[in-house]
Formats: C-alpha cells, structure tokens, sequence
C-alpha cells in the first residue's frame, strides 16, 4: 500500500501527519450580546471562543460542516445548523430561516470563500472578527516524502506552505478536501477531490487511490 501523508494543521488517525501549517490565536474584543449567533467555518475559531465568556444558550450557531458542528455542540453549542461543507452554503441557510438579526463570523485572517459578501447582497447583517491567523510552520521541513505517496490537502494555504518546502510529484496522487482547495493547484496532472468537505472524507479516498493504484 501506498503511504497516505495529511497536510494539514491537525494529524488523523491511520496517516502521516505533515503539521505544515502554525496557528496564532488572537483576542480581539467582542460583544457577544449583539449578535443573534455566529459562524463557524473551523474547529480553531471554536478554540479561539475559549478566551471569551458569552453564553451559548443565547446564541444559534451556523458550522459550515458536520465536523465542525459536532465540535460546537461538545463545546457546548445548543442551537446548531449544519452546511454542505461549503461556505458557499452558509448564506442559504441565513435567508431560509428568515434570520433578521446581525451575525458574527469568527474567521482566520486569511479566507478563501467569498461567502460573507454573497450574505450581505442578500440583505443579511455579517459582522466579521479575525480571531486566529495561519502561518506556513518552517519547522515542518525535515520529513521524506515518497516518491509514490499520496497526498491530501486540506486548504489553499496547506498547498503554499508545502510548495515553499517540498515538490509535488508527476508520481504523487493528490487529493483535496473540496472544490476550493483543488482548485488553487496550478501545475498538478490531476486532483482527486472527496465526496465530502471532511478529513475522514478526503482521507479514505486517499487510503483507497493508495490501496487500489500504482503511480509507475
């Protein structure tokens, strides 16, 4: 079998973990009693909450997946709706529910999805607060990638900040954890994306390319 590496900011269980990316967690103020709820598109925006005291039964809570739904609920979110995966699938989700209040959008520095700016056009108020920031982890630069690995990605910026240390291959399988992180590949022969916006998603397909594909 082909070795599966995860590039991404956290390891998963049954795959090589590349840690090429750092996160800085900011503390920016805020008032949680002005919005009627927030969204959360990453795990690392429900660790930043851990600076801030707010109560959770006063907010809904939109998560831009089932992952990162099923972490606000173990951090104590109750009224929770879940996306497609997708930023894309956040504005859709504000409108059918007829959400008239402001929102607050717990979000990295950097983002890859336009979705806030499609919310407002559809008349929905979303306040933004960059509470963490992603950097490339220079210190990720000592492992040995094989020639017939499989790789999976996880974001645009995991693909930057691997492509400032290693080459990808003509003999690697890429896969990406969605449509917007496949297509932020320029140059790669083909990108196997997996049938859900998930880490468990992307890296059983690539345990199965590894399993049932040769690169030679």
């Amino acid at each position: 079998m082909r070795p599966v590496y995860l590039i991404s900011k956290t390891p998963y269980e049954g795959v090589i973990h590349i840690p090429i990316l750092t996160i800085s967690f900011l503390n920016p103020t805020i008032d949680f009693t002005q919005y009627e709820g927030i969204i959360l598109t990453s795990k690392q925006a429900l660790i930043a909450l851990e600076n801030y005291t707010f109560t959770w039964d006063t907010l809904h809570c939109i998560c831009v997946s089932e992952s990162t739904a099923e972490a606000a609920r173990q951090a104590g979110a109750v009224h929770v709706e879940t996306g497609d995966g997708y930023g894309k699938s956040i504005p859709g989700m504000l409108s059918a529910k007829k959400r008239n209040g402001k929102w607050l959008y717990l979000r990295p520095k950097v983002i890859a999805s336009e979705w806030v700016e499609t919310a407002r056009g559809q008349g929905i108020s979303v306040d933004e607060a960059v509470v963490y920031e992603t950097t490339c982890n220079k210190e990720a630069n000592t492992y040995h990638i094989e020639k017939d690995a499989v790789l999976v990605f996880t974001s645009p910026s995991s693909i930057k900040c691997f492509c400032a240390l290693y080459s990808i291959l003509p003999t690697h399988s890429i896969v990406a954890i969605g449509k917007t992180t496949q297509s932020a590949f320029q140059n790669a022969k083909e990108v196997f994306v997996s049938p859900q916006a998930s880490v468990a998603s992307a890296v059983q397909l690539a345990q199965e390319i590894a399993q049932n594909s040769s690169p030679f």
